[in-house]
């Protein structure tokens, strides 16, 4: 990955996933991490203080249980549109660091609660779960 990394918020994200070798988009403030096709979240650290964070992108079927493994999240950070869903880990709070690090062991153990296939993708996304061997 050739990123420059004081422009990539909270880096400590990606030096986690580092193995994974993610592909890494900036778009609208947000830092959006893909592997493949599959969107797994997006990291946001501006002047807009309540969105910043880490944003988990996730399906309706799975914002609960994946909700669930960050006990000290409010249902409040939890957002459904249709069939999408997110979980946003807030930087303001005070378990972000763990929470964001949680997050990566998830996605790095192949979780597949967490990404989805980012819209206008027409192949199936690979299994992520492949690239954690």
């Amino acid at each position: 990955m050739n990123v420059d990394r004081t422009q990539i918020p909270f880096p400590f994200v990606l030096d986690e996933l580092f193995s994974l070798r993610p592909t890494i988009k900036r778009v609208f403030g947000f830092t959006y991490l893909y592997l493949g096709d599959r969107l797994l979240c997006a990291l946001r650290d501006n002047k807009q203080q309540g969105s910043n964070g880490m944003w988990l992108f996730t399906t309706t079927e799975h914002v609960d249980s994946l909700g669930r493994e960050f006990p000290e999240l409010s249902r409040r950070y939890y957002w459904r549109s249709g069939k999408n869903a997110w979980v946003i880990l807030p930087s303001k709070l005070g378990e972000f660091e763990e929470y964001a690090f949680k997050a990566c062991e998830l996605i790095l153990n192949g979780d597949r609660r967490i990404g989805r296939v980012s819209k206008g993708k027409e192949r199936l996304s690979a299994n992520y779960a492949d690239y954690t061997d």
